[in-house]
């Protein structure tokens, strides 16, 4: 089995690769079926006489030079994290200004690969008021992935709630949950394996063997979070979020009931942002995230400029514009625009690590759409006019 049971010595650690290990890292063993097919025109069909030559574990390492390029991050993910409230954090829900929102990412993954990966959300939110300045935040995300020649997918249900507790004037601490229920699914009819190696040639007339008890399994998926918002004015804030995810470490084996459980790991993330008012029409905005799970981590840095072109309440117009970083990665610019209700924000990443000899820089493009419901708040103030 060409990925059954597979050791790769690795900085003299033996990393085990396993079909069934699906989440163990899921980028990575997601992945692996398109790395396959690269590895093919690379090295295979212009060089017969090479890959004849080659041993079996210098082929399995190139193999995993090509597939370790998406290792570093486990879940779905985006480059403007910021604008992922139910992946950053649950305690995040109905943590703004307005009634109702609806926000929209979507997220295409290495353009220049034959199978890119795609990856969007939609979630909806909201806030109710509950006792002194405190409210409740309730909302439904829904979120889907899926990758490689295998087809490997993740679509997940995800329903939030969270308690906005107003400690003073300034002062906020948020606590929230996201119980969620998940399917995954695979399809192997475009997988290639080892068996099916006659000597000279892929032959798909060789059996591979493999034989999965299912394509898809659903699953429940638990989440929680905490966060700390401080205002000092309406434009300079600090907000910091904590959040832990697959906390029952849901089984995620395609081989059935009776095979060994294969947990999906705990996600453990980090926030921050940071908002300066600089003068009349200059806010600074900057944040990070970092994610970690198991042994891989993701650490993003942001820097951007929000301009205040209209100020006027009903027609406010901001630009913003910046870029970020995922270290050891991707250069990220941005490009958003505010306009009343509306939010529509840009990015694009510029692969800068090794793996950028297989993208040619072009990590691909991400897009948020975001809408506030707000209602007009009545000052409770009402004076009489007299009848003439």
């Amino acid at each position: 089995m060409f990925l059954n049971a597979l050791n790769f010595e690795i900085n003299k650690k033996l990393v085990p690769l396993d079909l069934r290990i699906v989440t163990k890292p899921e980028r990575l063993t997601q992945f692996i079926p398109n790395s396959i097919q690269l590895f093919n025109l690379i090295f295979i069909l212009p060089y017969p006489l090479i890959f004849r030559r080659m041993s079996k574990r210098t082929i399995i390492y190139l193999l995993f030079i090509v597939g370790y390029g998406s290792g570093f991050a486990q879940d779905l993910h985006y480059s403007q994290f910021y604008y992922g409230y139910h992946n950053l954090s649950p305690s995040l829900i109905g943590d703004f200004d307005g009634n109702d929102r609806i926000t929209f990412n979507y997220r295409n993954q290495w353009l220049s690969l034959p199978v890119p990966y795609n990856t969007f959300s939609v979630l909806y939110d909201a806030n109710r008021p509950h006792k002194k300045g405190s409210f409740w935040g309730f909302g439904v995300g829904l979120d889907y992935d899926r990758a490689g020649d295998s087809k490997l997918s993740l679509a997940k249900l995800v329903l939030n709630a969270s308690y906005i507790l107003r400690v003073s004037s300034r002062n906020k601490i948020s606590f929230g949950i996201s119980p969620a229920f998940a399917q995954r699914r695979i399809s192997s009819e475009a997988l290639r394996w080892d068996r099916q190696w006659n000597g000279d040639r892929y032959d798909p007339n060789i059996s591979s063997n493999e034989n999965f008890a299912s394509s898809g399994d659903f699953f429940v998926d638990l989440g929680a979070g905490v966060s700390y918002r401080f205002n000092y004015t309406n434009r300079t804030e600090l907000l910091i979020s904590g959040a832990a995810f697959h906390l029952n470490k849901p089984n995620q084996t395609f081989y059935g009931s009776s095979a060994q459980a294969v947990s999906l790991p705990s996600r453990y993330s980090l926030g921050l942002h940071i908002g300066i008012g600089l003068g009349q029409s200059l806010d600074l905005l900057v944040g990070a995230n970092y994610q970690t799970q198991e042994k891989y981590k993701e650490t993003v840095g942001s820097a951007r400029l929000r301009f205040r072109l209209n100020r006027t309440p009903g027609s406010v117009l901001n630009l913003l514009g910046g870029c970020n970083i995922r270290l050891d990665d991707a250069i990220i610019p941005n490009l958003g625009i505010e306009y009343k209700n509306w939010l529509i924000s840009a990015s694009y990443d510029i692969n800068n690590s090794f793996f950028n000899l297989a993208t040619n820089k072009r990590g691909g493009p991400e897009i948020a759409v975001q809408y506030i419901f707000a209602k007009v708040n009545t000052s409770g103030i009402y004076k009489k006019c007299p009848m003439y």
